[in-house]
């Protein structure tokens, strides 16, 4: 409640309805003088702030400690009191993916300039290096030895004994067995004739009409050969920009999957319609998706902190969040659907089942559709 004045007419100046009270029934508008001095327009800011703020705190702290709760109470019809569940999602994945893109940005010439920098440091030895081009780590038999973004703080001890063991390994083979090096990692690996566009629509030109390559083979070729002549010999800048463009897809993805994890629910759940339409699965969805965001908040937290102080704690830590998706999930179930253990556990299986099955087409389709906008 604002300290305006009350005016003494009745009338909602928002809707013209009758007011009885301070506010309207039927607009909710509060009936004040519309004329307001300097300072209760900064008191009734302040007011407004610290009225979301106390929702979104209310909301936050039942959404991590009591798993089921919110949902249950939006289908009872206690909204009020409460932040509207959509509202917050937009609000909770909006500084979620803030976060999210100050932590893990990619820096495309950056990438590309290390990468050749790290292929010129293995080109003469046995030894084959992985790159994660998200986190920048570069790893080598499973080991990380550096990062791609700060490739002066390079391990360069455990480089030389890897190198050193591999060389043991390659000595210890058999007298005239071949050891063969890896190749640079190259996103489409064909044959010469693809090296190019030109060269690919030269060959199918070449071919009878009935021998050539259907509209969506050539569209994957045609493609395919465009990023090979492009990265043919940068092909870290090629991960590094497939990368970049995924993971400005995650709010995309997230937003599309939230609806198939409702869908899926729906289905589980399919004998009690009537008590729970695909509106109450979609409600349960979001307020866990809520939480997810987190929950990842927290570990992004953690693992920060662990890197800065290298104390072990927040190492379990983190391991403690990465099993409290799956706990969390399974309690909310149980106190939002009422159904008895075994039914829920065999529930939960499947919702994770069929969630991850459709979770991996999801990526996949958005990893390809990165790959087709570089």
């Amino acid at each position: 409640m604002s300290h305006g004045k009350e005016r003494k007419e009745k009338n909602c100046l928002n809707c013209n309805a009758r007011v009885f009270g301070r506010y309207c029934h039927v607009c909710g508008q509060e009936n004040i003088e519309p004329k307001e001095s300097a300072w209760e327009l900064v008191v009734h800011f302040f007011n407004d702030i610290t009225h979301f703020e106390g929702k979104f705190g209310k909301a936050i702290r039942y959404v991590l400690f009591r798993p089921g709760f919110l949902p249950a109470e939006y289908a009872r019809g206690r909204r009020i009191s409460y932040m509207n569940p959509v509202r917050m999602y937009v609000f909770t994945s909006a500084f979620f993916f803030i976060i999210f893109f100050s932590l893990f940005k990619i820096d495309d010439n950056a990438v590309a300039v290390s990468y050749a920098k790290l292929e010129e440091r293995f080109r003469d030895s046995d030894v084959n290096f992985d790159v994660n081009f998200v986190s920048g780590e570069i790893s080598i038999a499973r080991q990380t030895v550096g990062n791609l973004n700060r490739m002066d703080q390079l391990n360069e001890k455990l480089i030389d004994s890897l190198i050193k063991v591999k060389a043991q390994e390659r000595d210890s083979l058999q007298t005239g067995e071949l050891v063969k090096k890896k190749k640079p990692p190259i996103l489409f690996d064909f044959n010469e004739k693809f090296e190019s566009v030109k060269a690919y629509d030269s060959i199918q030109q070449s071919l009878p009409e009935n021998e050539r390559d259907g509209w969506f083979t050539t569209l994957v070729n045609r493609k395919a050969a465009h990023i090979n002549e492009k990265y043919g010999k940068t092909p870290g800048l090629a991960f590094a920009r497939i990368s970049d463009v995924f993971l400005h897809k995650l709010p995309t993805i997230f937003f599309v999957s939230l609806p198939m994890f409702a869908l899926i629910l729906s289905l589980l759940y399919i004998r009690r319609r009537k008590e729970f339409n695909f509106v109450n699965h979609g409600i349960f969805s979001i307020y866990y998706y809520i939480f997810c965001f987190l929950a990842m908040l927290l570990y992004f937290a953690a693992n920060k902190l662990g890197e800065t102080t290298g104390w072990s704690i927040f190492i379990w830590l983190q391991i403690a969040l990465g099993f409290s998706f799956f706990i969390y999930l399974y309690k909310a179930m149980r106190n939002y659907y009422g159904q008895g253990r075994a039914k829920t556990i065999i529930k939960y299986f499947l919702l994770n089942f069929i969630f991850f099955i459709l979770v991996i087409f999801l990526f996949t389709g958005f990893l390809i559709f990165s790959a087709f906008n570089i």
